[in-house]
């Protein structure tokens, strides 16, 4: 049993880092991703994304449309197959964006199962997400 850590800087221009915390390498499913965005990251009108990828066990991505006000997690084996579980986060309307802000996905046995937003959870936007295995 060997944890994994990862930590990407800079995966995007309005990213300041990407990490992935799996702490059992037996179990690639459990664990949580980290995006940190840079200062005012939320006032640019665009869409943010940071993502992990292991060829071809593991693969996770972190999306947000600031236009939609939704965060998209996506969760699955990186094959080519549709992912295993696929969640959308409400954003809240009233979030300062001149200072940095950090997401947390976390997810058990390929099931998203919350995301965080400054420590603080966000609602998910639909009820009957999509979890496959």
């Amino acid at each position: 049993m060997t944890p994994i850590k990862h930590h990407q800087s800079n995966p995007d221009y309005l990213v300041e880092y990407g990490e992935i915390d799996i702490p059992n390498d037996k179990f690639l499913g459990t664990g949580s991703f980290t995006m940190l965005l840079k200062p005012n990251a939320i006032n640019i009108n665009s869409i943010i994304s940071s993502q992990m990828v292991n060829v071809p066990v593991f693969q996770i991505s972190l999306n947000i449309n600031l236009n939609e006000s939704i965060v998209s997690v996506l969760l699955g084996k990186a094959d080519g197959s549709d992912p295993l579980s696929r969640k959308e986060f409400l954003l809240p309307k009233d979030i300062d964006g001149k200072p940095s802000h950090k997401f947390i996905a976390n997810f058990v046995d390929w099931q998203i199962t919350s995301l965080e937003l400054d420590g603080i959870p966000l609602f998910s936007q639909n009820p009957e997400e999509v979890n496959r295995e």
